[in-house]
């Protein structure tokens, strides 16, 4: 594919990506850089009392999260500028503008769940709930959000891990470039979105609402449905996309390969 055609292509999305990356560097440097006393406190987190290990939990989660979803957003990037020619390009609503949905619909679900303007008219667990679990333990919300990081971590590990292995077959739409079977594909047809259901479960439990559960159940399925037109148009496309399909397993490994 020359330059020409590549800028055609993908110019948009390179540039959107570039941008993106680009704007999280420059803001994951200014946070660093309005927190110098950071690394001291971390050195002495043995002498730090509950406040003070509370707080610097809270910004380490924040910064490890920043560079995940950087990391994320580099290989998106990067997988842009080396993807091949699609073999089958995507047509129609279900495999143009369907699988664009699933990706922002929850980004922007989230996004808004954690401003505070909208936050406010969010309805929280009750407080009957919260007592409940509270009197098991009083550190609960701090094992709440930690489940919730631990959780997101997880899934956005997985997620690079698996994009990682897509490369030249990455594809925000639903388009058939070359049929990847190793790495997490071996064993998955999906990993990518695995992990992606995996990360916002752990936004879900973060967000500390009802309403991020019910925006994970509604990711799930949107998911779902994408995975499977995408299988369809890689059946139309690979005849040898029928095998792989019975020896991998949806979301999550087959134990019983064929």
């Amino acid at each position: 594919m020359t330059l020409n055609e590549k800028i055609k292509l993908d110019g948009a999305p390179i540039l959107l990506f570039a941008l993106i990356v680009g704007s999280k560097t420059y803001g994951l440097w200014s946070y660093l850089a309005d927190k110098p006393n950071l690394w001291m406190m971390l050195k002495n987190i043995s002498s730090m009392g509950q406040d003070g290990a509370y707080y610097l939990t809270n910004e380490l989660t924040y910064i490890l999260y920043f560079i995940t979803a950087l990391a994320f957003d580099f290989l998106v990037f990067y997988s842009f500028i080396v993807r091949g020619k699609a073999k089958s390009k995507p047509q129609g609503f279900w495999e143009n503008l369907f699988p664009l949905l699933t990706v922002f619909v929850p980004v922007i679900g989230f996004t808004l769940l954690f401003f505070p303007q909208v936050r406010q008219f969010v309805p929280g667990y009750s407080p009957e709930t919260l007592e409940v679990f509270r009197s098991i333990t009083p550190l609960f919300s701090f094992y709440f959000s930690m489940t919730g990081f631990i959780t997101g971590l997880f899934g956005a590990a997985f997620s690079i891990w698996a994009i990682s292995y897509l490369k030249h077959s990455f594809g925000l739409r639903a388009a058939v470039r070359t049929l990847v079977s190793t790495g997490p594909y071996a064993r998955i047809r999906h990993p990518l979105y695995f992990g992606e259901i995996v990360h916002i479960f752990g936004i879900a439990i973060l967000s500390g609402t009802p309403v991020g559960l019910y925006l994970f159940v509604g990711a799930v399925l949107l998911q779902i449905i994408r995975a499977k037109i995408e299988e369809r148009k890689f059946m139309r496309t690979l005849p040898e996309y029928e095998n792989y399909r019975k020896n991998t397993g949806f979301l999550w490994p087959k134990l019983v390969r064929v």
